[in-house]
């Protein structure tokens, strides 16, 4: 009896170790988004861990292939054949083993909640809501005092300190201002988190407890969004509520429409980017000084795409090809000099330069195969998706490059969670369409 007893003490203390982990995992991401390296791995063996244990040796379960997955893989192999002619092999090397570990940290963990125990992953959803609930607070407070805890933590830590004062201002020595955009990375993980909490509090039986925690989650999510400075997160916001609001009446119809909206994107790319600078974008006043410079990228990456159209220059390769800002032609009235900078701020334009037309298929075919999997989900967690979806394209459209391992992390705990989410609805009821 001993022997049990102590199994039993074993497993609750692990059970309740999950639970803080799905709980400290957005909180922690929240404050230090380039962390979600470790957290990925960390939430998919713990959701694939129970099943192995109860199905000992037959790991090989969690990795059956589906189409999305297949989908993935290909444009992984096709990234590893890409870095052989790569302007920069190493990243490019690298950017495809990341695609490639995190489509298999997605697949088992996805593999692994569709056999889960229903009530341990109901915890587990209602842990991770409360910690997003938290992050967004957080991330609230750090907004409206400027930065509060982390000019605390830097001038407490001076590692922390950034090399450069281009986002922070110095005085004595100590940090005393950071400007908005250093939270923009925050914002989006929130922003991220807004469609699974909101799928996971529709469960929750008692309708006045539902709809008070839905409305306060809500709140929680969107002020700190509206208030901060990243637009990307902000368009997010605006286009998922209406993809939300679409679907709940049209699921199939507008299931297919992002499918084909996200093929659409990548042919429609390079034509935009050129309309938009003939139109003089770059030099409209009423935009934002940050729009204006993405169309003076956007343009000159688009030329560039034209240099290498059919195969590209190398995945992550963009930087190593960088003109120097010294050399660039900056024209009057430009906010920025014709660059390709770092990235080109779009997986759109960034996949055409860096992969090509090859590679525009592949993705292409990708997204569309992971979107069509919504329609695989219970009834009432499609619009949930779908929206969820949309915060993705909306944030890769226009923000960071696509091969910043803390953004791909991201996306693969996203994936997780509304799987996680969706694994929660009770939902006898099946789209008649």
């Amino acid at each position: 009896m001993s022997d049990v007893a102590t199994l039993n003490n074993v497993r609750s203390h692990t059970r309740r170790g999950t639970l803080a982990l799905f709980f400290l995992t957005p909180v922690v991401i929240s404050a230090v988004p380039r962390l979600t390296w470790l957290f990925l791995p960390l939430i998919a063996l713990a959701l694939s861990v129970p099943v192995l244990r109860r199905r000992r040796g037959e790991w090989r379960q969690l990795f059956q292939p589906n189409t999305a997955f297949i989908a993935v893989l290909l444009v992984a192999i096709y990234i590893f054949l890409n870095a052989t002619w790569a302007a920069d092999q190493g990243a490019a090397f690298g950017a495809a083993a990341l695609l490639l570990g995190l489509a298999l940290f997605t697949l088992a963990a996805s593999t692994a909640i569709a056999e889960s125990d229903e009530l341990q992953l109901r915890r587990a959803a209602l842990a991770f809501t409360a910690g997003a609930f938290l992050g967004a607070l957080f991330e609230l407070f750090e907004l409206l005092t400027k930065g509060l805890i982390t000019r605390a933590v830097m001038n407490a830590i001076p590692l922390l300190q950034p090399d450069s004062a281009k986002h922070v201002r110095f005085s004595n020595g100590e940090v005393t201002k950071i400007k908005f955009s250093v939270f923009n990375r925050n914002v989006a993980i929130v922003m991220f988190n807004l469609w699974p909490g909101l799928l996971v509090l529709r469960t929750i039986e008692d309708g006045t407890r539902r709809a008070v925690l839905t409305g306060l989650f809500l709140l929680a999510v969107a002020v700190p969004v509206i208030i901060s400075k990243h637009d990307s997160s902000q368009v997010a916001l605006i286009g998922s509520t209406l993809v939300f609001i679409l679907a709940c009446a049209w699921r199939r119809l507008v299931i297919r429409a992002l499918a084909v909206l996200w093929c659409a994107a990548f042919i429609l790319v390079l034509p935009v980017n050129f309309l938009a600078y003939k139109a003089d974008l770059h030099l409209a006043p009423w935009l934002p000084t940050s729009a204006r410079a993405r169309v003076i990228i956007w343009e000159y990456t688009s030329e560039r795409v034209l240099d290498h159209p059919w195969l590209g220059i190398g995945a992550d390769s963009t930087p190593a090809l960088k003109t120097p800002r010294g050399v660039a032609e900056q024209p009057k009235g430009y906010v920025l000099p014709r660059m390709t900078g770092w990235h080109a701020h779009s997986l759109f334009l960034q996949t055409w330069y860096e992969l090509g037309v090859a590679g525009v298929i592949l993705m292409a075919f990708a997204g569309a195969a992971v979107v069509l999997r919504i329609s695989l989900l219970p009834f009432e967690a499609q619009p949930f998706a779908a929206a969820t979806f949309a915060v993705f394209v909306a944030i890769a459209a226009f923000a960071w490059g696509m091969w910043q391992p803390w953004l791909m992390c991201a996306v693969g705990l996203v994936l997780l969670y509304i799987r996680m989410a969706a694994g929660t609805v009770q939902d006898g009821t099946r789209n008649p369409a």
